[in-house]
């Protein structure tokens, strides 16, 4: 009998021996597209470094008996893993490795406890029968359960279409199977485990790379610790405004100008070393705490603010695009630039910031490790006026992108209001969500440009477009280097010249094999050259994240007589095809033309696409308006691009 945990590093390949159980007490399966994404470009860019890397993805605890194994924590990666799987079996026609996981014998190798719709609907997914009622739309639409596994399933098929035209899927698909590795621990037998789970649900927080980043740079700083400490915890809350993290470490905050971005001044930010600790040393041992066996570490401590904060029940809460590790890392990256150093040669990934950070620490330079300290507050600062941000809003409890202006009244205190929208909004948008999640790499260079307009505190400022848009056309047309090496070049940009926009691909007829940048970069010209401003539903519109592509001539209507088969030069070419998301293209499936049409302008508040809007002007849909359409976004396309070549 097993009466202690075990830890095991395992890879799917070895997992064969196991079905898994999620039990009832489980939530629901709830990774979005941006959760999805993160995990396959991590996965992606580990295998395309080093086909023969080891990549470490996670943990997952199971609770044992026999070959059944019931899955306490890790579930929505562990289910993400097998959606995987079967999409690539699917894709490769069995051919990868991967296809054997999906199944134990004749069982599903994953099942839902008492969730028997979706134990059929992934059978039904298995044995391809399109007909099942499982399958359908309207039974998929009655179980919530299903809803978020159908969607996340349409991701994945997007993303590896994607993948299709420049990756070997029967590899990647191999990668997954022996070189993803999870951590597995096994409870003893006589484990509470609702016990054990309210335990792992209610578990603080762990101690952060950052964290140890940061007490080593402190270390190296031989006076001024507690200021400079301030300086990163005022910046390292990302899903809070900046103004209000200083004003929580720096007491006298009513007397900041938070409207207008500033360097750190030591008249302005007085501060109390004894509100923090009573002996400084303590919280800068981590290298030693790290030698040793503690249950626990915490270099955080408490700092109290002598205001009271007026509480406003209408404040707006944010959430960054990135985490405090990756702004980290772009802002080392502009700090190397500054210092005349090349580019760190690591990969650009939150896991490896020790290790980036550790040539710093070991130059043991005070003064530059005061200067990095210092162009952390300016970055953040810029970051928090001129980047997009996940703003809440609270009625609804839904998210939306949006720029923030910055406002006060007479006691000093601070509030948020949403610009209008505009064209930096939608281009960062774009450049968002057609970007790698885990880096965002423009940032780099355009965080660097804010700097040098840092007295410009207008996000909307047209000069700040036109240095976005020149970049973002740069960068899109240059092949031959990774969006790495571009981004800490074009820091540079002097030195940086623009390609001609390749027409000719967007002659081609990829159907899904189009790239998604294409049709959202598209979206983003569309609205910027958008005539009527005013109408409701424009005004409503946002680029959202889209990876779906949809045949608006279907390519399987549901009535043939009324759409008889065309060439595939038309029916798969740039002008036929819009990007929805993955709940949209759901909808219209292969209806006809004249009901996508009017479920376009159906009850709705906002466009699906502004693309879209083009294509339903047109009062019938033949070869001919597809080719009529697709020249007429080519033509918008190819001029957006020659306002900037230079």
């Amino acid at each position: 009998m097993l009466n202690k945990f075990t830890t095991k590093i395992v890879s799917l390949s070895t997992l064969n021996n196991y079905s898994f159980i999620i039990p009832t007490y489980q939530r629901p399966y709830v990774w979005g597209e941006e959760q999805i994404k993160k995990l396959l470009d991590d996965v992606l860019l580990s295998f395309t470094t080093n086909k023969e890397s080891i990549y470490y993805i996670s943990t997952f605890l199971t609770k044992e008996v026999g070959d059944k194994a019931e899955l306490i924590d890790g579930q929505q990666r562990f289910t993400t893993l097998w959606l995987i799987a079967l999409v690539l079996s699917e894709m490769t026609s069995n051919n990868s490795e991967i296809s054997t996981f999906l199944k134990k014998g004749d069982e599903l190798r994953l099942s839902f406890e008492i969730r028997d719709e979706i134990k059929n609907y992934l059978k039904a997914l298995l044995k391809k029968e399109s007909t099942s009622k499982f399958l359908n739309e309207h039974f998929i639409k009655k179980h919530p359960y299903l809803e978020n596994i159908a969607e996340a399933l349409s991701t994945i098929k997007g993303y590896f279409l994607q993948l299709s035209e420049d990756y070997n899927l029967n590899e990647f698909g191999n990668y997954i199977y022996t070189n993803v590795k999870l951590i597995k621990n096994t409870t003893p037998t006589n484990t509470d485990l609702n016990k054990l789970f309210t335990t792992i649900n209610s578990a603080g927080i762990q101690l952060e790379q950052t964290d140890i980043i940061k007490a080593r740079l402190l270390n190296l700083i031989k006076d001024e610790k507690i200021k400079f400490s301030r300086i990163w915890e005022s910046c390292e809350n990302m899903n809070n405004y900046f103004e209000r993290n200083v004003r929580q470490a720096f007491p006298n905050w009513k007397s900041f100008n938070f409207k207008k971005p500033f360097d750190f001044n030591d008249n302005l930010f007085q501060h109390n070393e004894d509100v923090i600790v009573t002996n400084p040393k303590d919280i800068f041992s981590i290298d030693d705490l790290l030698e040793h066996d503690y249950e626990t570490v915490n270099i955080n401590t408490d700092i109290k603010s002598n205001q009271t904060e007026e509480i406003n029940e209408n404040e707006v809460y944010c959430r960054s695009i990135i985490n405090f590790s990756q702004l980290l890392l772009h802002i080392y990256r502009i700090h190397l630039f500054k210092e005349g150093k090349t580019d760190f040669s690591e990969e650009f990934h939150s896991k490896n910031c020790i290790a980036i950070f550790n040539e710093m620490i070991k130059r043991n330079n005070t003064e530059e490790i005061k200067r990095f300290f210092k162009l952390l507050w300016k970055v953040r600062f810029v970051f928090d006026i001129y980047i997009i941000k996940w703003v809440t809003n609270i009625e609804n409890k839904t998210e939306q992108l949006e720029l923030m202006n910055i406002n006060s009244n007479t006691d000093g205190y601070y509030s948020r209001t949403k610009y209008e929208p505009s064209s930096n909004l939608m281009l960062q948008s774009m450049l968002y969500f057609t970007g790698d999640y885990l880096r965002q790499y423009w940032l780099t260079p355009y965080l660097n440009y804010l700097l040098q307009d840092f007295d410009n505190v207008a996000p909307t400022n047209n000069s700040h477009l036109e240095y976005l848009e020149k970049m973002d056309n740069i960068i899109s047309t240059r092949g031959g280097k990774s969006e790495k090496e571009l981004s800490f070049e074009y820091l540079k940009t002097n030195e940086f010249t623009q390609q001609r926009l390749d027409i000719e691909y967007f002659n081609m007829h990829l159907g899904t094999g189009f790239k998604h940048y294409w049709f959202q970069k598209l979206e983003y010209i569309l609205w910027k050259n958008w005539k009527d401003r005013e109408e409701k539903n424009f005004k409503n519109y946002r680029i959202t994240s889209r990876n779906s592509v949809e045949h608006i001539y279907p390519q399987n209507p549901e009535n043939r007589i009324q759409h008889p088969e065309i060439e595939n030069k038309h029916l798969h070419c740039f002008g036929n095809l819009v990007l929805l998301s993955v709940a949209q293209n759901s909808e219209y499936s292969n209806k006809s033309v004249s009901v996508k049409k009017s479920m376009f302008g159906e009850k709705k508040h906002t466009y699906d696409t502004l693309k879209s809007f083009y294509i339903f002007q047109s009062n019938q849909w033949t070869p001919k308006e597809i080719e009529e359409h697709k020249s007429e976004m080519i033509n918008l396309l190819k001029m957006h691009y020659e306002k900037t070549f230079f």
